[in-house]
């Protein structure tokens, strides 16, 4: 069944109001907060629609500030697995410690039974999946390992569930019983296939896991934006643990990549093909921010600066 709450038809002033009462009943009870004075433009949209066990709703609002507390969780019996998909927009969600920085095509998991909080600083539109306990756990036996864990939408099992669930609720208003309960099976095999891929990362050797890594990084070497961070949301892990996989490597993850990089700039210069590429060109080409950078690097790894080698390999 579809419904949608037509928020946008109350008088400006009753919209936060009626938009937190149906937060409650949609989804469970939490506190909600927006700026004072912005309440009197508030803007938002609520639809939903069942898909057999699992309810989807689509969420878009100004800027909120959303927080489960302990008495909001005592007043219900069987709180829920929300799967949020940070569609437009951004989010700052935070649960056992753990914060989240969402960006658009990524997606968290949070629980409904313990407390956690969730900011939106700007408009937003947010898909989420409403799954029950016993549901999530015939997922994966322990859903709470993934609690505080960015699902990266740049991953392809990931970016392709965000990009199923998107086309889902852009057509939810208008799908019959019997296709919603199909689609419901569609969406579950895909977040367990990106849950069962992320429980085998973790139940690696720390041998495995660093050659995964050392493969992530050869693959992405080339984006100036690959960091210790990225590589942790990647494989759902902290960033510590990252850097303690490489430190039996007697190198930090960090001199690892730049390396990896310098090695690439190397073998550029060498080619006598790419002898046309300014040193700027190849130093961006492989990933680094600017020529200064690669330069330093080089230099430490090689003993000259990329120009002063390149004039004593081309003299032998």
């Amino acid at each position: 069944m579809y419904q949608s709450y037509p928020i946008a038809a109350r008088l400006p002033h009753e919209r936060f109001g009626v938009f937190r009462q149906v937060v409650d009943n949609v989804f469970c009870p939490m506190q909600i907060e927006a700026d004072r004075a912005a309440r009197g433009s508030f803007e938002a949209t609520i639809e939903a629609a069942d898909l057999g066990n699992v309810h989807v709703v689509r969420v878009s609002t100004s800027p909120v500030a959303v927080r489960r507390r302990a008495q909001d969780i005592a007043r219900i019996d069987d709180p829920p697995y929300l799967v949020k998909f940070q569609l437009k927009g951004e989010s700052f969600w935070s649960q056992r410690g753990r914060e989240v920085h969402a960006r658009e095509g990524d997606f968290i998991i949070c629980s409904t039974a313990e407390p956690y909080s969730l900011t939106f600083r700007g408009p937003y539109e947010m898909p989420v999946l409403v799954v029950p306990q016993s549901v999530m756990r015939r997922l994966t036996p322990d859903p709470d390992r993934f609690l505080g864990v960015r699902m990266s939408g740049e991953d392809a099992d990931c970016g392709l569930l965000s990009s199923f669930v998107g086309q889902v609720v852009a057509r939810m208003n208008k799908l019959p019983e019997q296709m919603a309960r199909r689609l419901e099976g569609n969406v579950l095999d895909l977040l367990g296939g990106v849950l069962a891929a992320r429980a085998h990362r973790r139940s690696m050797t720390r041998s495995q896991q660093l050659a995964q890594i050392k493969a992530y990084i050869a693959d992405h070497l080339r984006d100036h934006r690959l960091t210790p961070a990225v590589i942790a949301h990647a494989f759902g892990v902290s960033t510590r643990h990252v850097h303690a996989l490489f430190e039996p490597e007697g190198i930090s993850v960090g001199k690892y990549i730049r390396s990896l990089r310098v090695a690439g700039c190397r073998r550029t210069l060498e080619n006598t093909v790419s002898a046309q590429w300014s040193l700027t060109d190849i130093a961006l080409s492989w990933g680094f921010y600017d020529l200064s950078h690669m330069t330093r690097c080089f230099r430490e790894e090689f003993g000259a600066p990329p120009g002063r080698y390149l004039l004593q390999f081309r003299d032998q």
